[in-house]
């Protein structure tokens, strides 16, 4: 849809133009007009389709500086936070309002002042935000609008009753927004509970060919994997790869393997403290390393729309983590390729289940077959 089809203000406009929002995509044609309407909304997308714009443009159309926050943000990492308080700044630039990101691991004396100053929009991971609360660092009286996005995610992480106690905090008047790449029985609960009349959004489904996505295995011993994968990053040494693991310790471990064959690799996982995490992520960004090794917690958090590969070095603990995992390649129409190590029967098996599941086509690759 053309931006000049749909309800929003000139200078709204004129500044999505300028950064380059030329069409909307099929989630923002979706949400943005119902939010506008004031309804609360149950959005179903996968990462990587203008999701966050698709809330972050209508919200912004009602706000106006305001001493006291208007707008509170729920996400479930703090990668995810900095990724979602940066959008947001990029399309309220022409508006003068002030956003932060808060979580932990980011010093709290520095929120703390920030809070002090003043702050329109708080995004931020329920652990950090419900410290916050009860330092009652901000008032909640004013807000607006109350997002949780990718709240599978959050609750998978064991979120649940912070959200909830903070959700109880807000004014009854609130427009809520959920966001999740699934539709659980938990999440569908949850909306019966705090969402008032919600409209069910579901983005496009787009299948793996139209997301330029192709999906391959590789079948391998465990003895025998790292032996692949330095094979597979020599032949692809000029490609930007992304590769996970399911543990921080097989993590490192693979990052000190490909470190002593003189590789440009790093690796993230949650551990490491933000701003290291922050540099590795910026290096990754910037090409400065072509190899980053990260466990789930990054899934969600990197938005880097040039990945030539995803490898799943630890095979996926859960359909969820394989669709995010591949979701960080084949973005903002480019192509991309994900392989998946099988290294049992029933990892093979499980693969089989999602690939009929999701109408995935995922290719078998030989050892001698790299791409």
């Amino acid at each position: 849809m053309n931006l000049e089809n749909i309800k929003l203000s000139e200078q709204t406009k004129k500044n999505l133009l300028a950064i380059g929002y030329n069409k909307l995509t099929d989630i923002q044609e979706k949400v943005i007009p119902l939010v506008l309407s004031g309804k609360d909304i149950i959005g179903q997308s996968r990462t990587g389709t203008g999701k966050t714009a698709s809330f972050v443009i209508p919200v912004l159309e009602n706000l106006k500086r305001s001493p006291y926050p208007q707008v509170l943000i729920l996400v479930p990492t703090r990668e995810l936070a900095c990724q979602v308080s940066e959008e947001t700044k990029k399309l309220s630039q022409h508006l003068q309002l002030r956003t932060l990101a808060v979580y932990g691991g980011d010093s709290m004396a520095k929120q703390l002042k920030m809070f002090r100053g003043g702050l329109d929009i708080v995004v931020g991971t329920p652990g950090r935000v419900t410290d916050h609360l009860k330092r009652r660092s901000f008032q909640t009286d004013n807000i607006k609008f109350l997002i949780l996005d990718e709240a599978d995610e959050m609750i998978n992480k064991g979120f649940l009753k912070e959200i909830e106690w903070i959700i109880k905090k807000t004014p009854s008047t609130r427009q809520t927004l959920l966001f999740s790449a699934t539709i659980s029985p938990d999440i569908e609960a949850f909306s019966h509970r705090f969402l008032k009349n919600p409209q069910t959004i579901i983005g496009k489904k787009e299948n793996t060919e139209e997301n330029n996505i192709q999906q391959y295995y590789l079948e391998t011993t465990p003895q025998q994997k790292s032996k692949n994968l330095i094979h597979f990053l020599h032949l692809n040494s000029t490609q930007l790869i992304l590769i996970f693991a399911n543990t921080k310790r097989k993590v490192e471990e693979i990052g000190n393997l490909l470190r002593s064959k003189e590789m440009k690799v790093d690796y993230i996982h949650s551990d490491l403290s933000q701003n290291r995490r922050t540099r590795v992520l910026n290096k990754f960004r910037n090409k400065q390393i072509s190899t980053l090794i990260a466990t789930d917690v990054a899934a969600r958090g990197i938005h880097v729309n040039d990945i030539n590969y995803v490898i799943n070095y630890d095979f996926p603990q859960s359909p969820e983590f394989y669709i995010h995992r591949i979701g960080r390649t084949g973005r903002a129409g480019a192509s991309g390729k994900a392989i998946t190590f099988v290294s049992s029967s029933k990892e093979k098996h499980q693969l089989t289940k999602l690939s009929h599941q999701k109408d995935y086509r995922i290719n078998k690759l030989s050892p001698h077959e790299y791409l």
